[in-house]
């Protein structure tokens, strides 16, 4: 199994669409989609599900129980599968900012735990937009893979490209490029010195057509992998907004 986080340096290009996409795609093999984006959550009201029980509920089970096996019992709920959206498993951060960024840092102060149940069952990690500072940034080292979601355009690969402090963490990272244009996957490879896992369209339709399914299985298949080295960019789906 294994554990993989999501997340932008800049904007919104796109982190939490593509999260639910990887959280979708293994959903057959248990995956869940952990939100800990320290802005706040957003997939409760998009769903139209309680904030509670989420992940503020697993912070204060990890703190009082230090649980490792069945940490997630009873907090995850499954969403979707209404057409519109996939099925995926669900643990979702309240709206708050504040009470996100209490519970992320209690999980980054015992983050032997999350590591434990990424072994259990896949998780991917919603982190949003991360900082040096950002409470959440300390759950991406205990990530096994890490994905910038970024866009092809100057200025949010420059802004890629300052968080050096990226490369300082123990985590095998790649890129997913939305293409907004001017820049393509070998080039912004380049620029920020990183592998391109996939290079999705920009544009307003969610994921949907068999080739989307097949694309994002082969992004799935790399990320879950621990020896795969990515080799090209394949066009994967495509992002809408967040």
């Amino acid at each position: 199994m294994t554990t993989i986080g999501v997340f932008t340096v800049k904007g919104s290009p796109g982190a939490t669409t593509l999260a639910r996409a990887l959280a979708a795609c293994g959903h057959d093999l248990g995956a869940v989609l952990i939100e800990a984006d320290s802005a706040g959550g957003d997939l409760a009201l998009y769903y139209g599900i309680p904030q509670h029980p989420g992940l503020v509920q697993f912070a204060a089970r990890v703190r009082q129980t230090g649980n490792r096996r069945g940490v997630l019992d009873g907090l995850v709920r499954t969403v979707g599968g209404d057409g519109a959206n996939p099925v995926l498993d669900l643990l979702p951060a309240p709206v708050e900012p504040a009470a996100v960024q209490a519970a992320v840092a209690e999980l980054a102060a015992n983050r032997e735990t999350l590591t434990a149940a990424g072994r259990a069952r896949p998780v991917v990690l919603d982190l949003g937009r991360l900082t040096p500072q950002a409470p959440d940034t300390g759950l991406l080292g205990c990530c096994d893979a890490g994905v910038l979601v970024v866009r092809g355009d100057a200025v949010s690969l420059g802004h890629a490209r300052e968080a050096g402090w990226l490369k300082d963490l123990p985590t095998r990272h790649g890129f997913v490029l939305v293409d907004t244009g001017p820049y393509r996957a070998t080039e912004a490879a380049d620029v920020l010195g990183l592998p391109c896992l996939a290079s999705v369209p920009f544009g307003r339709k969610p994921l949907r057509g068999r080739g989307a399914a097949k694309a994002l299985q082969r992004l799935w298949t790399t990320l879950t992998t621990p020896a795969a080295e990515p080799t090209s960019a394949p066009t994967l789906l495509e992002v809408n907004g967040r």
